[in-house]
């Protein structure tokens, strides 16, 4: 019996030994390669790092875009409604430059004749370019500007005709005899055109028929307001 034991003791020795070669040559593989386990390791958490950064380096750069994006879009909104208003005023200024022009274009007419015959009635007559006819018998037309103001029917005496707004075309001017109430005389009307560039005297005209209008003049209102008398 006592052989048997003394060849169990060497096979348990010879397995020591293995597993000690074993566990020897294990710790000398993780002395060599330990350095390159650090180093990888090392530079791993570098490039993590490096990729954190990049992350917040482009979060920032993302908010700065951002805020410039609002900032531009703010400014082209206050831009637009900047333009929105210019284009309101410019808007204005051309309807007050229309309608100044078109001020601009009209006139006013007052036709005066007088004479100094005592007496006498001298009747004035405006045909205006519709061809309605002012005159004491009717005064005033509906719908149409002008009226006859002033009516004397004695001399020495006056007579007025207005119109506030002109309308372009001819305006035709007479003069009528039309009660000498006993005075032989001759009258002389005289008068004048006031508009809105002055004032023309009329040429002076005598009367010597009874109830027979004479044409003083004519008065020409252009398109553009200007007054012309011929």
């Amino acid at each position: 019996m006592k052989p048997r034991n003394r060849e169990i003791n060497i096979f348990n020795l010879s397995m020591l030994d293995v597993i000690s070669g074993a566990m020897g040559a294990f710790l000398i593989i993780m002395v060599i390669l330990l350095p390159y386990y650090k180093k990888e390791t090392i530079d791993y958490e570098r490039e993590l790092k490096q990729s954190r950064a990049s992350e917040e380096t482009a979060r920032k750069a993302a908010q700065t875009a951002e805020t410039a994006q609002r900032a531009a879009e703010a400014a082209a909104r206050k831009a637009e409604e900047s333009a929105r208003a210019a284009q309101a005023d410019a808007d204005q200024n051309r309807q007050r430059a229309s309608a100044a022009a078109q001020q601009l274009a009209k006139t006013f007419l007052l036709v005066h004749v007088q004479w100094d015959t005592k007496y006498q009635d001298v009747d004035l007559h405006v045909v205006d370019p519709s061809g309605a006819e002012f005159s004491y018998e009717r005064k005033t037309y509906p719908g149409r500007v002008g009226a006859l103001s002033v009516d004397s029917q004695f001399g020495p005496g006056n007579e007025v005709w207005s119109n506030s707004s002109a309308s372009p075309g001819d305006y035709r001017i007479y003069a009528n005899l039309y009660n000498t109430h006993g005075v032989n005389d001759t009258p002389t009307v005289t008068g004048s055109v006031i508009h809105r560039d002055g004032s023309t005297a009329l040429p002076p005209m005598q009367l010597s028929a009874v109830r027979q209008k004479t044409l003083m003049a004519t008065v020409t209102v252009s398109a553009d307001g200007r007054v012309s008398i011929h």
